[in-house]
């Protein structure tokens, strides 16, 4: 008997082989030589001089060869006819197992695969219990310390909302924040997506917010993508402004038309693009400072003077600086940054391990507060409290452990 080796049945054709060399191997065996390495071998390809037969077993190929050869020449000249030849060859394999622990190493397999599906059913479970539980935010309390304050101040901070709705117009998240009577509101950023540029989202959410408390702006890199078409960092503003060291004007940014900027204002909400805006609240004066460079490259660069007005002048009003991303106050080190700052951007870091805390940011990496990244919560800057918001975004079914949240602060006296 020949195979062909061209014919899509090869395989089927050697497994017949095999069986019925088995066979042949069982008959003309003694029990003793078959019951020792009847499991250890196999054909593995046939062509028209030879058999090639692997062997699988525990003991050397010499052993095997001078205790089988014979039979399984005998067994070959039975079935495919004189002439041929007899190759063995030695590989690893299960197989040469005894039965015993084959069984159990399909047992592994199959518990392994079987892990494998509960795995993914959990994940499944996982990811779908928390992109339900996100339909709904959840509100974080902070209480800071200033001995400027004569009286509580609650400011409530909105971030990352990213065009979410919680209701229709937000009313959900709006009678929320009313009831909780807040002296101020800041928005730090990324209100809007750049993907959807809409506008008339924030307009209206700046519209509902300013009947609240009064309210400010600070714009998110999805807002200076929809603004600008440039990046606000020092190498392409001094680019497009054609500026150096020598020459640089850092109100320069802020002469640019600014249609977004337009319509948020007429609403009554304050947009802060490296500026200051002072109000007063329960007989406090309150200095707020939103930064629009945030970029470390750009801060000092394009908005040095006047953040230095607002840290330096009049020192007895309550400081609260405001910015979308947090990196400024991880890469600089001033004396003082105000006396409560603001930011957001980083979602939190997505997906919280219990213990170990964010497990990812873009900017940071994997478990990026452990490289010295503010991702979530309260910090320390410069002596005084940093809050990092998770933001109010809702869409990303991969938001783990992690429920979008409305960061609400009270300024105490102690």
């Amino acid at each position: 008997m020949e195979i062909n080796m061209n014919n899509k049945n090869y395989i089927e054709e050697i497994e017949n082989y095999q069986k019925q060399l088995k066979e042949l191997f069982c008959e003309l065996a003694d029990a003793e030589l078959y019951d020792t390495w009847a499991d250890t071998f196999e054909i593995v390809d046939v062509d028209k001089k030879r058999v090639t037969i692997a062997y699988y077993g525990i003991e050397k190929r010499k052993k095997f060869k001078k205790a089988c050869k014979k039979t399984l020449l005998s067994c070959i000249n039975s079935l495919m006819g004189e002439g041929k030849k007899l190759k063995i060859s030695k590989k690893k394999n299960y197989k040469a197992l005894n039965p015993k622990a084959k069984k159990n190493i399909k047992a592994l397999k199959f518990f392994i695969v079987g892990m494998i599906f509960v795995c993914i059913a959990a994940a499944i479970a996982v990811v779908m219990c928390n992109y339900i539980g996100n339909r709904t935010f959840r509100e974080t309390f902070y209480s800071v310390s200033s001995i400027k304050a004569d009286s509580q101040l609650r400011v409530i901070q909105i971030s990352d909302l990213h065009n979410t709705s919680y209701g229709e117009n937000n009313k959900r998240l709006l009678e929320r924040v009313e009831e909780l009577k807040p002296d101020i509101i800041i928005c730090t950023g990324d209100i809007v997506d750049s993907a959807k540029n809409d506008i008339d989202y924030a307009v209206k959410l700046a519209e509902s917010l300013v009947k609240i408390a009064p309210s400010y702006y600070v714009y998110g890199n999805n807002e200076v993508e929809s603004i600008y078409d440039f990046p606000l960092n020092e190498k392409e503003l001094d680019k497009k402004f054609k500026f150096n060291e020598n020459n640089r004007d850092e109100t320069a940014l802020l002469k640019i038309k600014d249609s977004f900027e337009e319509k948020l204002e007429k609403t009554g909400i304050k947009v802060l693009k490296n500026e200051k805006d002072t109000i007063t609240a329960k007989n406090m004066t309150i200095d707020v400072y939103g930064v629009l460079t945030s970029n470390p490259s750009s801060f000092w660069s394009y908005s040095e003077k006047a953040f230095a007005d607002y840290i330096y002048e009049n020192t007895d009003n309550i400081k609260i600086t405001a910015i979308h991303e947090p990196f400024i106050f991880e890469e600089f080190q001033p004396e003082f940054w105000g006396d409560l700052m603001l930011c957001g951007h980083t979602h939190g870091g997505v997906v919280r391990v219990p213990v170990l805390g964010p497990l990812y940011t873009h900017e940071g990496g994997l478990f990026p507060e452990r490289s010295g990244g503010f991702v979530y919560g309260r910090y320390d800057a410069a002596g005084k409290p940093l809050i990092v918001s998770g933001g109010l975004e809702n869409k990303d079914v991969f938001r783990i452990n992690n429920q979008p949240e409305l960061v609400v602060i009270d300024i105490n006296k102690f």
